[in-house]
């Protein structure tokens, strides 16, 4: 028997058992982050809240910023805005093209949107929420899950 074939069937062993370890660790990392998938991390992220989710109403669709500075908010889905007729707050800046605007919420590290931006939305939730055959609206929304950027509102 020659040495160097010996040497050369101990070295592909050894590499052979280094793979099949390396393997099984990589299948067992990744069970043990599916597991926590939901669980550890609130949803939806913070960054997010920050860019997308502290813009617009879940209905709304961001369509940039209005000459004041305004995001606009437009209602392309044309889901139902419970407006009042009695009440003097206009749940559509432009009812004809079903858009509403909204001052830009800035929020801090922790996510606390600023006074004025929970005001106005909260307003906007009092409004013009969900008609009675409605069974869930975006704004308004409290769990311990969600993210810091949702507006409570005190609704839920």
């Amino acid at each position: 028997m020659n040495y160097s074939t010996v040497i050369l069937g101990v070295v592909l062993a050894f590499f052979g058992i280094l793979f099949l370890l390396l393997i099984v660790y990589i299948v067992k990392s990744n069970k043990a982050k599916s597991g926590l998938i939901g669980k550890s991390k609130k949803m939806p992220p913070l960054d997010y809240m920050r860019e997308i989710g502290s813009k617009c109403p879940d209905w709304g669709v961001y369509k940039g910023k209005d000459s004041a500075g305004k995001i606009i908010c437009e209602n392309v889905f044309n889901i139902p805005v419970n407006i009042d007729p009695n009440s003097n707050f206009k749940c559509y800046d432009d009812a004809q093209t079903r858009t509403k605007n909204f001052s830009d919420a800035k929020m801090n590290a922790e996510g606390i949107m600023d006074q004025e931006a929970e005001k106005e939305r909260c307003n906007f939730v009092k409004n013009c929420g969900p008609t009675s055959e409605m069974k869930a609206w975006g704004l308004g929304v409290s769990s311990e899950q969600m993210s810091p950027g949702y507006v409570n509102c005190g609704l839920v």
